[in-house]
């Protein structure tokens, strides 16, 4: 690595090979969102990031697990898991930043509405870090964003629910 940068990949995924199709009924996010148009502003920013998982953030199917591959840094060699509480909220500040950009055509207002929703659960989850155990912390932030994954990643008022239904996932550190 040079820098903080990883080496750009040579060879990226071509969007015209990819299906991106998902029917309208099905798709709960970004609905006024053109693909082709959102990739190269994202591809722009985060260029290691293979364009298969923005697809899949896209259309809701990404799973809260394959956060992990928006680790710009990971090496194929990495452990398939979260390694701490910083790891986790850095591939979710990928995920945040790809998600507000996919959001942008719904105008600048919503855009910044949705980043600090998304501010507010990163604080959330920080502060929840303090007092639970980082398993249990990491499956009350997978079941919360499979809701959001369901139910619009791009509603800013989804990421400022409580869920308090969630509150049971969480264990305290002893």
């Amino acid at each position: 690595m040079h820098g903080l940068q990883a080496p750009i990949d040579p060879s990226p995924v071509d969007p015209s090979d990819i299906d991106v199709s998902s029917p309208e009924d099905f798709r709960t996010s970004f609905r006024s969102t053109d693909l082709e148009s959102a990739l190269p502003l994202i591809r722009a920013r985060f260029p290691n990031i293979d364009t298969l998982y923005l697809i899949k953030i896209f259309r809701g199917t990404v799973g809260p697990t394959g956060l992990i591959w928006l680790d710009i840094g990971r090496q194929d060699t990495s452990p398939l898991d979260f390694s701490d509480i910083a790891h986790l909220v850095y591939c979710f500040e990928v995920y945040g930043q790809i998600i507000c950009i996919l959001a942008s055509p719904q105008g600048i207002e919503r855009e910044l509405e949705l980043q600090h929703a998304l501010a507010d659960y990163r604080i959330r989850l920080l502060k929840l870090s303090k007092w639970a155990t980082f398993e249990s912390l990491k499956g009350w932030h997978s079941a919360f964003l499979e809701t959001r994954f369901q139910d619009g990643q791009d509603r800013p008022e989804g990421w400022r629910e409580l869920r308090e239904d969630l509150a049971t996932l969480l264990r305290r550190s002893i």
